[in-house]
């Protein structure tokens, strides 16, 4: 028995960590959607034939006219320094690079020299989920007619081709909705870190109030419960004095004189059970203990304060 606001708040710091470092994971992601193109290559962060989901630059070298169309969507095969990926757009929106490829058909590599980047995000052919779920982005049929268009367009080996992935602009929509993530996130973080604030209050006001009705106690904790009225060191609960003590993962200093109400709910979890006392006091406030599921001890917890302290619970459900 000790006092322990790390131990005690262990787990919501741990989640609040987790979540600040997905958030500013998310935050870079969204920051670098809004970057131009050559400003986020020159950062290093290039498109390079791997699985990613973020924004990345690549630098056009080339491009075939002819796309793929496949099931509405056309593909466009474009060179860049790491190799040749269909991107899937519009040719509305790539204008300019098909314009500029009609003025050098023959070219080696004629968008080069011109200097032209692009933000993209690159999807995998194949998407491995849970549970063994496989979702196929490229169908075979589909990378099929991207191998025949490339043996037969104008960047036929010139690079190799990546066709486990595709590409798509940067668009509003991505950007959009990275912004909306990235705000929910920092919300919820916030959320969190105000959920740790209040625990860490929560638990100095009631170590607070230790110090003050177990003043004897204050510098040795340990030695209370040898010298409780009642004591049961497996749902770590004591009484002494008519004040009662959770030490578990909770800490809590109940003065049992003041409690006008008190209720038991079982509380289900997916492998567990627990037991929560919500101890009522007068204008609403209410003090709330979880004990775990010792349904023996909790008989035995129960019986005490009933018999000694006169609280009168009462457990509505078999136990």
């Amino acid at each position: 028995m000790h006092k322990g606001y790390v131990r005690r708040t262990f787990s919501l710091a741990g989640s609040a960590f987790f979540l600040t470092m997905w958030w500013l994971f998310l935050l870079f992601g969204t920051v670098k959607g809004y970057m131009g193109g050559e400003a986020l290559y020159k950062m290093g962060e290039i498109y390079r034939l791997k699985d990613a989901g973020d924004p990345v630059a690549i630098r056009v070298l080339d491009i075939d006219v002819d796309a793929v169309t496949y099931e509405g969507n056309d593909y466009y095969l474009v060179k860049h320094e790491n190799g040749v990926t269909p991107l899937q757009a519009q040719a509305k929106d790539i204008q300019q690079l098909l314009d500029l490829k009609k003025e050098h058909p023959n070219g080696w590599e004629p968008l080069r020299d011109e200097n032209i980047y692009l933000i993209v995000r690159a999807t995998p052919a194949v998407t491995k989920g849970s549970k063994g779920s496989t979702t196929f982005n490229i169908p075979a049929a589909l990378i099929k007619e991207i191998m025949t268009q490339y043996q037969k367009g104008t960047l036929r080996n010139t690079i190799s081709l990546d066709a486990l992935h595709y590409l798509k602009l940067n668009t509003f929509t991505n950007l959009f909705w990275d912004s909306v993530g990235s705000v929910v996130l920092m919300l919820i973080t916030m959320l969190n870190f105000k959920w740790i604030y209040k625990r860490v209050r929560s638990l100095k006001e009631h170590y607070e109030v230790f110090d003050k009705e177990f003043p004897r106690y204050a510098r040795n904790m340990k030695a209370l419960p040898k010298d409780a009225d009642f004591h049961d060191p497996m749902l770590k609960v004591l009484v002494k004095d008519h004040k009662l003590v959770c030490y578990n993962d909770d800490f809590s200093v109940i003065k049992l004189r003041e409690v006008r109400n008190v209720e038991v709910r079982r509380q289900l979890a997916k492998s567990s059970v627990a037991y929560a006392f919500d101890f009522g006091f007068g204008q609403n406030k209410k003090v709330t203990i979880q004990l775990n599921n010792r349904p023996n001890n909790i008989r035995q917890f129960v019986d005490y304060l009933n018999e000694k302290e006169g609280t009168k619970i009462s457990i509505p459900f078999q136990m």
